[in-house]
């Protein structure tokens, strides 16, 4: 984010999400080949969504239809990974999320918009290489996922296929549709937490991640307000150091803290919605955003996610062994009753 801010990026939050994906999607140090292709992933991901925008802006129907098939590629792919990060699914969702708006602000941004994530990718990737080299991964995360990565524990067969990826379709596009009909500038972390919760949210965890969803982008937006308000009152760039570095330990914290459980998507979300609210903040381009807006669009967006979701996407039925024991300490229990009860035609079903 300082390095974005000191080069006047529009949108300085941006790198700050792409490292944050890329350190939480890659257990160790991206090779060389691996970085170039990260960036040669965004920058055709962010080309498709580019030339979908700019062909279809003015049939808005056409273009939230070409929208909602790259969401559903985007989605599909995190679905067919596993459980395991899948970082060229991720920049799909990312791109698809972020493209549309750009291409409507372009002129309020000053910038292009595949210039715009290409450059903010190849910054993530260095500050990556340099963050490895400073603070080298455990040896028992650099041969496997990384310990605070939030992912989900049942495998893609058994959750519902294509039905749970038209239902997460369903879930991003009328947000969507709505900041691109009513550009702002809210958009960019509005779309992007909506999109990061959705790709790494646990289908088994029910309404708890939920509520700690409302509860993680409250104190993502409440403590990007509270960096700006220091931000504005202190010398820049000791206090824009000082604020990103506190604010995203404290978020990687809870992300290590809570690995696999609920919170762990949450908590990635709520960095999300932190490090680009504050970096709106941060930039040189003037968003005339009131920091109560910022906090009550982040929290009606977060009422909308937990209603559809909710609505959309209900728990899946549990499967394998332990549904398995689990029903047959249930048939032995009922069986035991009858037997007990004298009725041996209720013990011995045809």
């Amino acid at each position: 984010m300082v390095w974005g801010t000191m080069i006047r990026e529009p949108l300085p939050g941006l790198t700050a999400v792409l490292a944050a994906q890329i350190l939480v999607g890659i257990p160790r140090p991206p090779r060389p080949r691996q970085a170039a292709a990260l960036v040669a992933v965004i920058a055709a991901t962010a080309g498709i969504a580019f030339a979908v925008s700019a062909a279809f802006s003015d049939r808005l129907l056409i273009l939230m239809a070409a929208l909602g098939l790259l969401f559903f590629t985007g989605f599909a792919l995190r679905e067919r990974a596993a459980g395991r990060p899948s970082l060229p699914a991720t920049m799909l969702l990312n791109a698809t999320a972020v493209v549309p708006v750009l291409t409507v602000q372009a002129d309020i941004l000053g910038a292009g918009v595949i210039e715009t994530l290409v450059g903010a990718a190849i910054r993530a990737t260095l500050v990556v290489w340099l963050l490895y080299a400073i603070f080298p991964a455990p040896q028992e995360e650099a041969t496997g996922v990384p310990a605070g990565a939030p992912a989900t524990g049942i495998p893609v067969t058994e959750r519902g296929g294509a039905a749970r990826t038209l239902a997460k379709v369903a879930i991003v596009l009328p947000a969507q549709l709505f900041y691109v009909v009513e550009p702002t500038a809210l958009a960019f972390p509005a779309l992007l937490g909506l999109v990061t919760f959705l790709t790494a949210q646990d289908p088994a965890a029910g309404r708890v991640q939920l509520l700690i969803l409302l509860l993680g982008n409250l104190v993502g937006s409440v403590a990007a307000a509270a960096a700006s308000a220091i931000l504005e009152v202190g010398s820049p760039l000791p206090a824009l150091t000082l604020m990103a570095l506190l604010g995203s330990l404290g978020f990687a914290r809870w992300i290590m803290t809570a690995g696999r459980r609920p919170g762990g998507a949450v908590a990635l979300t709520g960095l999300v919605t932190f490090l680009m609210l504050f970096g709106l903040s941060a930039s040189p381009t003037p968003f005339e955003v009131p920091v109560l807006d910022r906090i009550a669009d982040i929290f009606v967006l977060s009422l909308y996610t937990i209603g559809t979701t909710a609505l959309l996407l209900p728990p899946p039925e549990p499967r394998g062994p332990a549904a398995m024991a689990g029903r047959s300490a249930d048939n032995s229990r009922s069986r035991t009753a009858a037997f007990g009860s004298g009725n041996p035609e209720a013990a011995h079903p045809r």
